[in-house]
């Protein structure tokens, strides 16, 4: 059987020094593909458009692969961030306001270099089954568990793991569509709402 092809890390930045140069490095990366798109995208582009040596790029990340996985490691704690920020926000809402406020959440920061994040989402399907499982994802399921529990005499559907993660399915792919369609937040947020109170409030819920 062929070796494995490393995907991850060398090693994690431990000192200032180090932490600030993985930062240009995934700030390179990043501009690169916005720039360039996937066919422009290498280590040697990345060290040219970050003012370092290739060497450098090498010392942390062994390939473009591995970097792609960090940029997407970088999106998804930033979207943990703003959820995180949503549920705390959402204490005393309704139901309705509580899922709007995590819908506007993932909007904000899918919107945020909106052209980045499409080829990070196309990437995360080629690279994720080969990588280890999202610290952040787990945790983003337990966000939702949180605040579905808040509101549980409320929904009428069974409130189990599954449920959590077709939520956060539909709210992912209703963000997604609306991304790619232009739509206002407005009118994002309302379609996206429709779209996850119908799974939890509809008749399916009784399937």
């Amino acid at each position: 059987m062929p070796a494995k092809r490393r995907i991850k890390a060398r090693k994690q930045p431990l000192q200032q020094r180090s932490r600030e140069t993985v930062a240009v490095i995934l700030e390179a990366a990043a501009r690169v593909l916005e720039q360039r798109g996937l066919e422009g995208y290498n280590t040697n582009a990345v060290a040219e458009r970050g003012g370092i040596s290739v060497g450098s790029v090498y010392q942390y990340f062994p390939n473009k692969d591995a970097l792609t996985l960090a940029l997407i490691a970088r999106f998804e704690d930033a979207l943990l961030a703003k959820v995180r920020d949503a549920v705390t926000a959402s204490e005393g809402k309704s139901l309705t306001a509580s899922l709007n406020l995590i819908i506007r959440a993932q909007l904000e920061a899918h919107a945020e270099r909106a052209g980045l994040n499409r080829i990070l989402e196309t990437e995360e399907d080629r690279l994720r089954p080969a990588s280890s499982d999202s610290s952040a994802a787990s945790e983003l399921k337990q966000l939702v568990a949180a605040l579905l529990a808040r509101h549980r005499r409320e929904i009428v559907m069974t409130v189990d793991d599954d449920a959590i993660e077709d939520l956060i399915v539909i709210s992912r792919a209703m963000v997604d569509h609306a991304l790619q369609k232009d739509l206002s937040q407005a009118a994002a947020s309302r379609r996206a709402l429709r779209a996850v109170e119908g799974y939890l409030l509809g008749p399916q819920a009784d399937l």
